[in-house]
């Protein structure tokens, strides 16, 4: 008897992935409309873009910045080494790890409450309106996202070993995704089971695989940080302590204590109206006792952790939300039925028209936020365009149109990701000075010299107000129409970002 080729038990086993299907078919429908239309690296991307070339080429393309984690350039970096367009399959790269992200987030809320706010909580993060943009960025915080859901993941269904793997993996995507682990020490340590044997065990496997995953990373900066640091602690933590200096850029920093302390509550119910329901989740984590579910206690303490920890430092960003926005969603589903269950379940008589309020006021809010969310969804295809850009075929080509071969000092990353040349950022300078660090570089590099400089003074930040480093800036363009000679000019963005290449002319032409 030759058996059918989908049996009775394959669709059992397949009904209930069934609303997961349909959302993960409509988020990658979607997001191929994405990839339909050019996409214009912004500077955190080409900097990735361009670790990927660095790393594939051992240094003789691309750029490095050593507060950067290493994980999503070693993906982009392998398109490039194999010849694929790289700005295109970087993207999906990260359309994937969304995809993943979706899944998992099903997964977990099934796992730690019912299908239902699986669907919902998959439904309401493929929907937020900051995940569903930045899925299509090469940026770190979808790929990460999706290995710190795994993390949880593995966490609720024991696999420890694979938890702290995870964990480490979801670190060298986002460093702050070291806050992981003390996610999974509260969970383990807050109920008190940190005495028992088979707990402690947790900890244990936990943190032996995720230092056995991050060695490699460590080793790595050892050997190559060692001639530039004072002792071997600073080698092999150099990324971890330059990136620090992150959590207080006043580029992106808000002074007004009340709008700093509320960013990202504010940032969340942007995303869904729906999310305020997170609100109820607190007051149901204690009256449901959720706390003694382990798996839910990680799940909440991933979500305080990362609040706690984005909102006290100074740097602000939209994005930063997407790597605790998972547990938004699933705190949101789990309370939205708990208060839908609680309006179903009001049966006198004379409270029955309060009922029927409330039910129809809660299924308003969820539709309208879903309406919402999806409308801000569709305004962004509007975002790209339809073709190359002169900005990209002029400017960010002009490296190679130009014929220009050696290395290149430029004021901003873009350019690594269209050209391969070996490029020598300098945005991260102190502007007092700078022309001394142009002059200084043949040192540094052994007397290797540069060929060209990219220069834009709107891509050097100065502080509001910094009258000297504005000065400092004007000095520099000087020097540079001075002792080099201007092969390139362009102004773009709306006339708002001046650009210009100047080359070494005692090197000019030469290999």
């Amino acid at each position: 008897m030759i058996n059918a080729p989908f049996s009775l038990k394959s669709r059992i086993q397949f009904k209930p992935l069934l609303p997961l299907i349909i959302i993960l078919a409509l988020f990658v429908a979607a997001k191929i409309l994405f990839l339909l239309r050019y996409h214009l690296p912004i500077w955190d991307e080409a900097v990735y873009l361009g670790m990927g070339k660095y790393i594939y080429s051992l240094g003789s393309s691309g750029l490095w910045e050593i507060l950067r984690p290493p994980a999503l350039p070693l993906l982009t970096g392998m398109v490039w080494k194999l010849h694929l367009p790289q700005l295109f399959f970087s993207e999906i790269i990260t359309l994937l790890s969304g995809a993943g992200s979706i899944a998992l987030c099903y997964l977990i809320g099934k796992k730690l409450f019912n299908r239902n706010v699986a669907v919902l909580a998959s439904a309401l993060l493929a929907a937020s309106p900051l995940f569903f943009l930045y899925s299509s960025y090469i940026l770190t915080e979808v790929p990460s996202t999706l290995f710190v859901l795994a993390t949880i993941y593995f966490f609720v269904n024991k696999r420890y070993y694979l938890c702290g793997s995870s964990a480490a993996l979801a670190m060298l995507f986002k460093f702050p995704n070291g806050l992981m682990l003390a996610a999974i020490a509260a969970a383990v340590i807050v109920p008190k089971l940190i005495s028992q044997k088979s707990q402690l065990q947790q900890l244990i496997k936990v943190a032996v695989s995720s230092f056995l995953v991050a060695l490699p990373f460590l080793v790595f900066n050892y050997v190559f940080y060692r001639p530039f640091t004072s002792n071997p602690f600073h080698a092999i933590f150099r990324p971890f302590i330059l990136a620090s200096w992150h959590q207080s850029n006043p580029a992106k920093a808000i002074t007004s204590p009340l709008l700093n302390y509320s960013f990202y509550a504010v940032e969340a119910f942007k995303q869904h109206f729906v999310f305020m329901l997170a609100l109820a989740a607190a007051f149901l984590f204690w009256k449901r006792k959720w706390f003694h579910d382990s798996g839910k206690l990680l799940l909440a303490s991933y979500l305080a952790i990362y609040a706690a920890y984005f909102t006290y430092i100074q740097n602000k960003d939209e994005r930063f939300l997407i790597l605790f926005l998972p547990a938004v969603c699933i705190f949101a589903a789990a309370a939205f039925f708990e208060v839908l269950k609680f309006s179903r379940g009001i049966s006198l008589k004379h409270l029955k028209p309060v009922r029927s309020l409330a039910l129809v006021a809660i299924m308003a809010l969820l539709l309208l936020s879903f309406a919402v969310a999806v409308y801000k969804d569709y305004h962004f295809y509007s975002w790209r365009p339809s073709s190359e850009p002169a900005v990209a075929s002029e400017l960010y080509r002009s490296v190679t149109n130009l014929g220009i071969k050696g290395a290149v000092l430029t004021s901003e990353p873009v350019f690594s990701a269209y050209n391969d040349n070996r490029f020598f950022p300098y945005y991260f300078t102190s502007f007092e000075g700078i022309p001394q660090e142009l002059k200084a570089l043949n040192e540094w590099e052994q007397n290797k010299t540069f060929e060209a400089v990219i220069f834009s003074s709107e891509t050097l930040f100065c502080p509001s107000g910094d009258f000297e480093c504005e000065a400092a800036k004007a000095n520099m363009y000087g020097y540079l129409q001075s002792g080099f000679r201007q092969v390139f000019n362009g102004t773009y963005y709306d006339g708002l970002v001046s650009y210009y290449v100047f080359v070494n002319e005692s090197l000019y032409g030469k290999e």
